[in-house]
């Protein structure tokens, strides 16, 4: 089971600190003071700079002296070339496994960190040859000690299912959008709870995602909770719970830079155990994304 480093459980929601085309930018301090204790970032220029990231981590760290780094838990991703703007993390030139060696190297020392819980694969690398190439610098860096679990994101059953039987280091983590054109991830969904592997999940209020927030099941909990919950809280408490249900192992990605939306999506995650979510809703929550 992934820990922290200091051996307790890995948090249920991660601040991700992806930069937005039309949005405003992820405010990564703001989030810890609040009470995150999980980033989830990438060596991709194109949408993330770690250098800013560590730099909040670091100030942090600095400011809260009950709170170290084996409290947090760190995530990056290496980025192909369609992901990336100058100053790029590698050479053009580079093979694949110059690439991800030095995006890691640079994963590593932008954030401030000794070792990296995660990292991961930002996508399969179109062949299965090629995953597993970019697979292995991966495994031998977690055999030296830079990283400590491995993951993929953006990925399909198949190829999932390909890498997990080929790496000789497992992936622990599987990150994908949250979303109905996939029908919710169910095989993914599967493959993960059926092999123990921890399931994150992005883009949960995407505008795809409003009929959700609409949803009967929605309702009713925030009803029966009296309106102490905002909608927001109730699809999150729902989709941890029908995952409970699952015996899935489920984490959350936050992106909000609205420190109001922060509190509220902690306190969700903090109290979906004290809501008691009503079985006849999780099973219809279940039922509407696919998962039940």
């Amino acid at each position: 089971m992934a820990t922290l480093l200091n051996g307790s459980p890995i948090p249920q929601i991660l601040y991700g600190t992806a930069r937005r085309e039309g949005k405003s930018p992820p405010d990564v301090l703001a989030a810890l003071r609040l009470g995150y204790r999980g980033l989830d970032t990438a060596s991709s220029r194109h949408f993330h700079q770690e250098e800013q990231d560590g730099k909040a981590l670091g100030e942090f760290l600095d400011g809260s002296p009950d709170v170290h780094r084996r409290d947090m838990f760190i995530q990056s991703k290496y980025a192909g070339p369609a992901n990336q703007v100058e100053p790029w993390p590698y050479e053009i030139a580079d093979d694949t496994t110059a690439r991800v060696l030095k995006s890691v190297l640079r994963s590593a020392r932008d954030l401030g960190v000794d070792v990296i819980d995660v990292y991961f694969l930002h996508t399969p690398l179109g062949s299965l040859e090629g995953t597993l190439e970019a697979w292995r610098v991966l495994e031998r860096t977690v055999q030296r000690g830079g990283i400590r679990y491995l993951g993929i994101a953006n990925v399909r059953e198949t190829r999932l299912r390909q890498l997990f039987e080929a790496a000789q280091v497992k992936p622990h983590f599987v990150q994908n959008w949250f979303r109905g054109k996939t029908e919710y991830d169910r095989a993914v969904v599967e493959f993960c709870r059926e092999h123990g592997l921890v399931y994150q999940v992005f883009g949960v209020f995407d505008e795809a995602n409003r009929h959700l927030l609409a949803s009967r099941p929605v309702g009713d909990l925030v009803r029966d909770s009296g309106e102490a919950l905002t909608t927001h809280q109730a699809l999150l408490q729902l989709l941890l719970a029908v995952a409970a249900g699952l015996g899935l192992k489920l984490v959350l990605l936050d992106g909000t830079t609205r420190a109001e939306h922060m509190r509220d999506n902690l306190g969700a995650v903090s109290r979906v155990v004290d809501m008691g979510v009503h079985a006849g809703q999780v099973k219809e929550f279940g039922e509407l994304i696919g998962w039940a």
